[in-house]
């Protein structure tokens, strides 16, 4: 009794299958409600006035394949954290955010956003069905990309992101979603720091001209260059921002910003 729970007396299981190198995981919910005021009463009520939000988040080392980035699609996906014999875990996810930060001296780490339509409770466990993965330690040496600039200039760092839209559909007598329509465009965000070499910003009004069908892919692999653990594309990408940035302490850096849809 009143003795900590400690970070590895804790798993988090997604689609069935153990998350590792997992920093942090926040399952929260949150409810609608309003006060209403009625005429003849001096008391108030308060009452629902809309679903129940319920959201998952968890952020973790990329140091193998992301299951979560197969939960693009339309389809829910189930999972739980289990601690103490217990489980408290949701039937009925769909990703909303992901994204990958990449910078020299660091592990790439991931972050993810599900939204959950349906329960989320305690007794729900998803634990044990997928066998864990084999992990690999990516370096900065067996990090490579492919975008404007980057074959003669450093680069230091990425951050890849996206985002996909998500609407639920209730009917009535009904407290859980009929239906959860999934937006068919998914929308792509990436930025790269390069320390400067050769590299000049481009025309700024060329994004009119060349404003699609550009090359970002970032490749990430393990230390010795034998497995990919990732690879992450902006397709139809755009350059829609650069930044060059000098100062008197350090050298010049020019970062470029990239949006993209699928």
């Amino acid at each position: 009794m009143f003795d900590l729970l400690n970070n590895y007396e804790n798993k988090v299981f997604i689609s069935g299958q153990e998350l590792l190198g997992v920093e942090n995981v926040n399952i929260s919910y949150s409810q609608s409600p309003t006060v209403s005021r009625f005429l003849g009463l001096s008391t108030a009520q308060t009452m629902v006035a809309g679903d129940t939000q319920k959201q998952v988040t968890f952020s973790r080392y990329l140091i193998y394949n992301d299951p979560i980035l197969s939960l693009t699609g339309s389809n829910p996906t189930s999972g739980s954290i289990n601690y103490n014999g217990q489980a408290y875990g949701f039937n009925s996810g769909f990703l909303t955010e992901y994204s990958v930060n990449c910078a020299v001296g660091t592990v790439p780490s991931t972050n993810a956003s599900l939204s959950v339509y349906g329960e989320m409770r305690s007794g729900i466990n998803h634990s044990g069905s997928v066998a864990a993965p084999t992990i690999y330690i990516p370096n900065q040496g067996s990090i490579s990309l492919s975008c404007d600039n980057s074959t003669t200039n450093r680069v230091v760092g990425f951050d890849y992101s996206l985002k996909i839209g998500r609407e639920p559909l209730y009917k009535i007598g009904s407290i859980l979603p009929a239906e959860v329509i999934t937006d068919r465009v998914i929308e792509f965000n990436a930025s790269v720091q390069i320390d400067v070499d050769d590299a000049f910003l481009q025309n700024a009004s060329g994004f009119l001209s060349g404003r699609q069908n550009k090359t970002v892919t970032f490749t990430v692999k393990s230390k010795d260059n034998a497995q990919t653990i990732q690879q992450l594309t902006i397709p139809n990408a755009s350059l829609v921002g650069e930044t060059l940035a000098s100062s008197a302490d350090g050298g010049v850096k020019l970062t470029l910003n990239y949006i993209g849809h699928s």
